[in-house]
C-alpha cells in the first residue's frame, strides 16, 4: 500500500493517475451514501486484483462518522480493506492545518482521521506528501 497526503488541489490525484494510468479509481466524492450500509458496500464493491486509487479518504472518514459509526469500528474496515490489496494507493487531504474549528464534529473529524492516517502510515510500504505536484518521500 502506497499513502500520498497533501493539501487540497496541489496534484495528488492528477500524479496518481499518471503514475498508475490503469487504475481504478475510488472516489468518495462521487458517491451519495445515505447509511451505513450503503458506505461499507462502498468498500466491499472495489476490485481486489488490480491497482486502485482510493482519492479523498478523509470524506470516507467524515462520512462514516457522520453516520454514527465509531472510530475503532472504521479503522477496523478501513484496515481490513487495505491488508485485502497490496496494489492500493490511498490519497488523503491534509486536514489538521490552520484554525482550530469551533465545531465539535469538525474537530473529532480531523483528529480520528490524523489517527487514522498515523496507523495507515506504519502498514504502508511508501508515505509521500504531495506539494505542488511533486512527491517527497516521507517513508
Amino acid at each position: 500500500m502506497i499513502l500520498w497526503i497533501g493539501g487540497r488541489a496541489q496534484g495528488k490525484l492528477a500524479l496518481a493517475m499518471q503514475k498508475w494510468p490503469d487504475a481504478k479509481l475510488l472516489d468518495l466524492g462521487e458517491m451519495e451514501a445515505n447509511g451505513r450500509d450503503e458506505l461499507l458496500q462502498f468498500l466491499e464493491n472495489a476490485p481486489r486484483d488490480e491497482w486502485l486509487i482510493w482519492n479523498q479518504f478523509h470524506l470516507f472518514v467524515r462520512r462514516a462518522l457522520s453516520l454514527g459509526m465509531e472510530p475503532s469500528e472504521i479503522w477496523e474496515k478501513v484496515a481490513s480493506f487495505a491488508d485485502e490489496r497490496t496494489e492500493l494507493v490511498v490519497i488523503c487531504d491534509e486536514i489538521g492545518n490552520g484554525i482550530v474549528p469551533m465545531e465539535q464534529e469538525e474537530r473529532r473529524y480531523r483528529e480520528e482521521t490524523g489517527r487514522m492516517l498515523c496507523k495507515l502510515a506504519v502498514k504502508a510500504d511508501s508515505v509521500e506528501r504531495i506539494f505542488c505536484g511533486i512527491p517527497v518521500k516521507i517513508k
